[in-house]
């Protein structure tokens, strides 16, 4: 009998000593996933961070208020992006505008086209659009800005 307590004993003893290594190298997983977690939420507060810093002085650099040579080509280079952006931006908020639905003061909708309405058979009165104002190219960017404008809506530069 005692030959078989010791087999079974020795058998179990095997056995704890498996399921210890496991659960170590389950910690040790487990820990691992974590500092990489942390690793990686670092990294991504690190990188807006940077954003930040970069839109800071990349602002700063296009009021002039700082210089220096390197980062001065730097801007140059990002010019056209911001005004194709501006441009597509600015074209998306007109198109917007025009496709928006006209509404009578009765609050039935109204076509451009539309003489009188069809709820209420009100005439139809539509505000022409705005006059154009005279433009002047920026400095900077090349955008058309109204010469009233103290600053250009594209890249921010003080007109005049």
């Amino acid at each position: 009998m005692s030959d078989l307590q010791t087999k079974i004993g020795g058998g179990l003893s095997k056995l704890q000593d498996g399921l210890q290594q496991g659960k170590t190298k389950l910690q040790t997983a487990q820990e691992v996933s974590q500092l990489k977690k942390h690793a990686s939420d670092a990294a991504s507060n690190r990188m807006k961070v940077i954003n930040q810093l970069g839109e800071l002085t990349y602002r700063l650099l296009r009021k002039g208020e700082i210089q220096h040579s390197d980062l001065t080509e730097q801007v140059e280079r990002l010019l056209p992006y911001d005004l194709e952006l501006y441009q597509a931006n600015r074209a998306l908020s007109q198109m917007k505008k025009e496709s928006s639905e006209h509404i009578c003061e009765c609050g039935a909708p109204i076509q451009v086209e539309d003489t009188f309405c069809g709820s209420c058979g009100n005439k139809v009165l539509i505000a022409d659009p705005p006059q154009a104002l005279a433009t002047q190219p920026c400095e900077m960017c090349k955008e058309e800005v109204p010469e009233s404008a103290r600053f250009c809506g594209c890249c921010g530069l003080k007109n005049g």
